[in-house]
């Protein structure tokens, strides 16, 4: 046992003690534990090298570096004097630039921008550190927010080496926001080639980024291409559901593109807040999301007593609806009753220039049919019929075209429809002598109007041209002109009131206003003129909306002489040759009508509609009662200003 001790003894003696740490091995040990997150410990390593060997540039940097993962804010009072100059002007160039390199990016991580600036500045161009310290730079200037700058420091580094994945990833982003920049810079002075030059770099370096798919947006609105600036918008929602006011500008395209319903769509799933807020989107959600209308309406005209007189009921029952693809239909249905009343006898009526005995109460009932088809905004294509019940039956239909410029709508197509003066030229009516059936008068038209300026002015125009023609009833032609203006005139909390004034003049060729054979029982004045102020007041309050119009006028006149038979010469001879005297008058007309309209549910609204006519010619009154109903929830279901079922002459 004592023989072991002391073999063991002996062999401890022998062994080499442990050198101390020199300020080198100190250093090293720090590096060591800093490597292995032990900051602590690597504050203690480097400060022991630091009492070794006051002068080594190595340990002060090895400790400052400890010090600001321990205490940042100390780190940064210790860092502007940490180094001696002296010293570190006799270390060797290459050696040197390390340190300036490696002082340069702790100065960067402790944001001591101007100190890290100055150390990567002193990096020489001929060192290896140099394309580290000139990265630095970049990186310096990208934080300054000078990309041309950081570009430049980007490539002097690339020139000196492969940058390491995070630099170039760097230098990638730095590359996209100097593009990006060039970019807004000649969107905003609507230079388009150096525009797209700038896109060209920003669909190189990130093709799918929102600010890309952004920039390529604005890029089409700039050359004018709304379906490629659609394609983009799309495209950035489809990546960034809630880029902001990408959503507004896709719902701005649709409709510039004239495509209502999607940016309907669009305007419901991605911003609500517009469609809230916006009269344009809430009306095309009124008119394309599907619903029911109808409307009981009666008009009463009152012009020769026994033969332009004319009551007419009404109910008209329509469907509407609608798809993004095939666009929009509106199928209606009227049941109409209309009545004229007896013809005294003496009168001249049918094939008889002087009626033997009064003839019995001009009434008829029919259902009409009329579908319209607006496959895209702005044209419409309208099919129907009137009542096969009627003596005379006819096909009625219209090609409606409207085009939405800067100034202001346009609208201008063809149409044959019905001439609803009287019994006979509506519905047509018997000869009571012959039985012979004669009227059903259409007027088949073309047309053009406008309108121009805004809420405050706004100038309008309209010209048309027919040709008239019925069963048994002379060919005539038409022609209509008119313009007027309206201004706002005093406006308040959810109302406005506007006074404008107007000017029609319309022509015949004929006089065909009478009611025997070849006589259509229309106004058909050789010319009438009709010039006068006019007022309108609209506006909401709480759940109602109402419009207000009306007008004086000062209306002239003249009716040529006619023929009692223009189609029937024997019978024009044989009785005599009769004909109707003309005649020419002059007077003061006025028209006044108010349309209130309730919401009744967020799905439905009722409202009513009442207007009056007098005229040189005739008076009329027209009384509407309408409802409408969706079949969805409406953002808005009353119309500002309320727009009833039926037009305002039915």
């Amino acid at each position: 046992m004592i023989l072991t001790v002391a073999m063991l003894a002996t062999l401890a003696l022998a062994a080499p003690a442990e050198s101390p740490r020199d300020a080198s091995g100190w250093r090293e040990w720090s590096n060591t534990l800093y490597a292995q997150g032990d900051y602590r410990g690597a504050l203690d390593a480097a400060g022991h090298a630091r009492e070794i060997d006051r002068t080594d540039p190595w340990a002060r940097s090895a400790w400052v570096r400890a010090l600001a993962a321990v205490d940042p804010d100390t780190a940064r009072i210790a860092m502007p004097g940490l180094q001696d100059p002296a010293t570190v002007q006799h270390m060797a160039i290459e050696e040197r630039a390390r340190l300036d390199a490696a002082l340069g990016y702790l100065c960067l991580e402790l944001t001591l921008e101007p100190l890290s600036a100055m150390h990567f500045s002193n990096v020489p161009a001929a060192t290896p550190s140099y394309a580290e310290a000139q990265a630095g730079l970049a990186i310096l200037a990208v934080r300054r927010g000078d990309s041309r700058q950081a570009l430049i420091h980007f490539d002097a580094a690339r020139a000196s080496g492969k940058l390491d994945p995070p630099l170039a990833e760097l230098e990638r982003e730095t590359r996209f926001q100097a593009a990006l920049h060039a970019f807004t810079t000649a969107r905003d002075l609507r230079d388009a080639n150096a525009a797209s030059r700038s896109y060209a770099t920003l669909d190189e370096l990130r093709p799918n980024h929102p600010a890309t798919l952004r920039a390529r947006a604005d890029l089409a609105q700039l050359r004018g291409d709304a379906p490629a600036r659609e394609r983009a918008l799309r495209d950035l929602l489809a990546v960034d559901r809630s880029a902001p006011g990408a959503a507004n500008q896709l719902v701005d395209t649709l409709l510039e593109l004239r495509r209502p319903s999607e940016a309907l769509f669009v305007a419901r799933d991605l911003a609500p807040e517009r469609l809230a807020g916006d009269p344009v989107l809430q009306s095309i959600e009124r008119h394309w999301v599907s619903h029911f209308d109808a409307a009981v309406a009666w008009r009463g005209r009152d012009g020769d007593v026994g033969l332009e007189r004319l009551d007419a009921p009404l109910l008209q029952l329509a469907w509407v609806t609608s798809s993004p693809r095939w666009g929009r239909f509106r199928i209606a249905a009227d049941a109409q009753a209309p009545d004229a009343g007896s013809i005294a006898a003496g009168r001249p009526y049918g094939s008889s220039p002087s009626l033997l005995v009064a003839t019995d109460s001009q009434d008829e009932n029919g259902l009409g049919v009329l579908a319209q088809w607006a496959p895209r905004a702005g044209l419409v294509i309208e099919l129907g019929h009137t009542s096969p019940s009627f003596p005379v039956a006819n096909i009625v239909g219209a090609l409606r075209f409207r085009v939405d410029s800067e100034g202001g709508p346009i609208s201008f197509g063809l149409e044959r429809e019905p001439v609803t003066d009287s019994l006979l030229s509506l519905a047509g009516a018997s000869d009571p002598v012959t039985g012979r059936k004669w009227g059903g008068v259409m007027r088949n038209r073309a047309y053009v109007a406008g309108s121009f300026g805004g809420e405050d002015l706004n100038v309008y125009g309209n010209a048309s041209g027919a040709l008239v023609e019925g069963q048994r009833v002379d060919e005539n032609t038409h022609w209509e002109a008119g313009v007027g203006f309206w201004r706002r005139a005093v406006s308040g909390q959810g109302w406005q009131a506007r006074l404008g004034g107007n000017l029609t003049a319309i022509g015949f060729a004929d006089n065909l206003s009478h009611f025997t054979i070849g006589h259509g029982g229309y106004f058909s004045p050789d010319r009438f003129i009709s010039v006068g102020p006019a007022f309108d007041v609209r506006g909401r309050r709480d759940s109602a909306s109402y419009r207000i119009e009306g007008g004086v006028s000062w209306q002239k006149l003249r009716e040529d002489a006619s023929t009692y038979f223009p189609v029937d010469p024997v019978l024009q001879a044989r009785s005599g040759d009769p004909r109707y005297a003309g005649s020419s008058r002059e007077g003061i007309g006025a028209r006044l009508s108010a349309t209130v309209e309730w919401r009744v549910s967020n799905r439905a609204v009722a409202g009513v509609r009442l207007e009056g006519v007098r005229g040189e010619d005739f008076d009329e009154v027209r009384l509407q009662v309408y409802t409408r109903r969706w079949n969805s929830t409406i953002t808005e279901p009353a119309e500002e200003p309320p727009v009833a079922v039926l037009p305002p002459v039915f």
